[in-house]
């Protein structure tokens, strides 16, 4: 599931504050006991590092994998389709929560776990009658949930933020469904990094992988990759970068392997991406064109949008190392949001038909390459946050029409009823 763009989270709550889209808070029936985090483990006072020969980002003997990986100069053709979510498919599949802005809902069974922008917290959302009460309190006076949702159940992830900015404290949340269990497993006084920008994680079943680095102005001083096991909360290094040029600022994980976005603090034009081996304790070649930012990985699929860091994606990437084979696609729409994957597909959210606002999920399917475009039937909404769950489709949107009256609808779409009632075409709002 998508990492998610935490500072954008954030600078998206002080814009829809500025702007006096804050309506009165609302009353919260059957209020429950707010969940209380556990004190956080701190690592050992020297971590291990790995042997000098592997202390680098810049991949030196690569692993051999199958022969002639290029990436193709033509775009295959695959059929596209568009599934129209109208008035009556969303009083179906969705509910509405009135007067409210949903970001990054995670579907928990009969709830969502969701974070409530007006409100600066984290909430449960009935998946029957949308009521929600408060799940998780910031532990900061002027605290901001950044985003940073992510799932391996029964355990998720969150982050709270000290400043709208992004600049200054902040904590990393690992919840246990089953036990209740909230901990802190990382924060900038740990690892040193006063930024949200400089670090990134990704959760696997048995363990979360982080990134952090440190930096004088522009000067790195540290970049490392940290192993936290769930269970016990210890934090190993398992990568030292020893280049003092680029950090590792973006990663994924997926069955032993991690994908890195290496940075540049002033040089766009010297970003690239890595790939590790943690079985092997070694890097894997990993072919690529300039530019290539924001890997996403469910393996043995490695995906990146061929756009610099900040820009919108018009085009994706796909590499298969098992096969060697890579594959370059358009993305449809326009305005389309960073591309990710999840459960067989990658997904996207973007603008389709004659809207300019993100108002569709895009679906790309890795088995046989067809689109699908799940076009939401209500002028100007806003798209967050898209993943797949048991074969459901699960994401929030917004209408964005008026500042002071509006909706947010959690939708939970079945793959099969897309793919049953999907027309041809998808149209562009270019």
């Amino acid at each position: 599931m998508r990492k998610i763009q935490q500072l954008s989270s954030i600078l998206l709550s002080v814009i829809f504050l500025l702007n006096g889209c804050v309506p009165h808070l609302v009353k919260i029936e059957n209020t429950p006991v707010l969940t209380e985090h556990e004190e956080i483990n701190n690592p050992t006072e020297v971590l291990p590092s790995l042997p000098l020969s592997t202390q680098t980002s810049v991949p030196q003997e690569a692993t051999e994998i199958t022969a002639g990986p290029t990436i193709q100069p033509t775009l295959p053709e695959y059929r596209e389709f568009t599934y129209f979510l109208d008035a009556e498919k969303i009083a179906t599949y969705c509910i509405e929560i009135p007067q409210k802005y949903i970001l990054t809902p995670l579907y928990l069974g009969d709830y969502y776990m969701a974070q409530v922008l007006e409100q600066k917290s984290l909430y449960s959302i009935s998946a029957e009658d949308a009521t929600i009460n408060p799940l998780h309190q910031t532990e900061f006076p002027n605290g901001h949930p950044a985003g940073g949702v992510e799932i391996a159940y029964p355990w998720y992830t969150y982050i709270i933020s000290e400043t709208p900015s992004g600049v200054g404290g902040w904590n990393l949340h690992l919840v246990n469904v089953e036990d209740g269990s909230n901990t802190v497993v990382a924060n900038d006084d740990q690892f040193d990094s006063a930024f949200l920008l400089h670090i990134s994680y990704s959760l696997q079943p048995d363990t979360l992988y982080l990134s952090a680095s440190t930096f004088d102005e522009y000067e790195i001083l540290s970049s490392r990759v940290y192993a936290i096991d769930l269970v016990t909360k210890d934090a190993t290094v398992i990568i030292d970068s020893q280049d003092k040029d680029t950090f590792m600022s973006f990663i994924s994980a997926s069955n032993g392997f991690i994908v890195i976005e290496n940075d540049p603090p002033q040089n766009e034009y010297a970003r690239y991406l890595s790939l590790f081996d943690l079985s092997t304790n070694s890097w894997v070649d990993l072919p690529q064109t300039y530019p290539a930012s924001v890997p996403d990985m469910e393996y043995p699929y490695i995906i990146w949008k061929n756009n610099k860091r900040f820009d919108n994606a018009t085009s994706l990437t796909i590499y298969n190392f098992e096969t060697g084979e890579s594959v370059v696609r358009e993305l449809a729409g326009a305005n389309s949001s960073d591309p990710s994957i999840s459960n067989g597909y990658i997904i996207a959210e973007a603008s389709t038909g004659k809207d300019n606002f993100r108002n569709s999920v895009v679906l790309y399917s890795l088995e046989n390459g067809d689109t699908y475009a799940i076009h939401v039937g209500i002028h100007q909404v806003g798209m967050d946050n898209a993943y797949i769950d048991n074969g459901n489709v699960i994401w929030a949107f917004t209408t964005l029409a008026s500042a002071d009256n509006y909706s947010s609808y959690i939708c939970n779409l079945p793959l099969e009823e897309v793919f049953s009632n999907a027309v041809e075409g998808i149209e562009s709002s270019q």
